[in-house]
């Protein structure tokens, strides 16, 4: 049946694409009169249009040559859509709309498989913290035991995309692509071989293809890729100043505004530091990205660092080594492979010390 569906859902991302669509979304909000809203297309992340509040209500009307998804917005309230014929209400503590076309309703349908995989992951680990055993045991049983849950999603989630060729289809491919801790390079290729030519157009598509190419260069048992950064008295560095020169290198890609990062470096680098800090053939560093250099120094002189620091490489390591979120930390070998990265907490302290025992 997928292989009939496939010729039919380019076809009608084809007619979509041909001629303007005219949208009618309307919405209810308190406090707002005199303001406008706003609607905002994902993929050029440009506002597309406005409307007045009054009376607590506001109402938008216009064309759009394509079925986008959009976001309905004033400061913190918002609520998701996609251009479409009929007319939509948007709700703003769902975010998502209340009433509207079956197109429309369906954005709905990633978000209630999202709460029944949920379910079942938090009963897998309520009986498991329920044994009788060491913590190490129970982590031991609940990742193999979790994966084909979260797969079974993932999946899931790759059939919805084909089928949905309009902006229900780009909602999901922005919660598809940015599981980098779930979807390999492989399966993202196998999806974009089976999009419809309307969702392998976007914007969105083209920067996750991007992303994931990177990912497959810069994957496990690859050599690492060279860039120039700042030592933190300003002077010139690279990062095969310190990567294949013999050592096995633990780099830590982090930026000062990154909570998650902090507690990582803190918690789980700062031990393993103090532990193997005299070990001749180990050693940490830490990558500041997404941030200029200054911004990266002023947090370090308040919180003075144990390892060296290459500062003020902006995001060009996140698109060499094809990754979004931080912290980012990758393991490379003595003569500079990467061999493994996505390491944290317990998973990362069990790397190093594989190696290094």
């Amino acid at each position: 049946m997928r292989k009939l569906l496939l010729p039919l859902a380019a076809s009608v991302a084809a007619i979509f694409s041909a001629s303007a669509i005219d949208y009618n979304v309307t919405g209810k909000i308190s406090g707002l009169d005199g303001k406008k809203m706003y609607m905002f297309d994902y993929d050029i992340k440009k506002n597309i249009d406005s409307a007045l509040i009054s009376d607590g209500t506001f109402t938008f009307k216009g064309s759009y040559p394509r079925p986008a998804l959009v976001r309905i917005e004033n400061g913190q309230h918002f609520s998701n859509c996609v251009i479409d014929p009929a007319p939509v209400v948007v709700d703003f503590t769902t975010h998502l709309p209340s009433s509207g076309s079956e197109t429309n309703m369906k954005l709905n349908i990633p978000k209630e498989k999202e709460r029944e995989i949920d379910v079942k992951i938090g009963a897998l680990r309520d009986s498991i913290m329920a044994l009788q055993i060491p913590e190490e045991e129970k982590i031991a049983i609940f990742e193999p035991k979790s994966k084909p849950i979260i797969g079974s999603y993932i999946d899931w989630l790759e059939d919805f995309i084909v089928e949905n060729p309009d902006g229900v289809g780009e909602s999901a491919i922005m919660t598809y692509g940015n599981q980098i801790f779930i979807v390999t390079p492989e399966k993202w290729n196998a999806l974009y071989n089976r999009l419809p030519a309307y969702l392998k157009g976007l914007e969105v598509t083209k920067h996750f293809n991007k992303t994931y190419s990177q990912m497959a260069k810069a994957a496990e048992g690859k050599p690492f890729i060279d860039f120039m950064g700042l030592t933190l008295d300003g002077k010139d560095a690279k990062l095969s100043d310190y990567v294949g020169k013999g050592k096995y290198v633990l780099v830590d890609f982090w930026a000062s505004w990154c909570g998650p990062c902090r507690q990582e470096a803190e918690t789980v680098l700062k031990p393993l530091y103090q532990k193997y800090a005299s070990h001749p053939k180990f050693e940490i560093l830490g990558v500041g990205v997404w941030e200029d250099a200054e911004q990266t120094k002023a947090f370090l002189n308040k919180n003075l660092t144990l390892w060296p620091q290459i500062i003020g490489t902006g995001q060009e390591p996140m698109n060499l080594y094809g990754f979004q979120a931080i912290p980012m930390i990758i393991l490379f070998g003595p003569d500079g492979t990467i061999l493994k990265r996505q390491l944290r907490g317990d998973n990362l302290v069990k790397a190093v010390e594989e190696v290094l025992k």
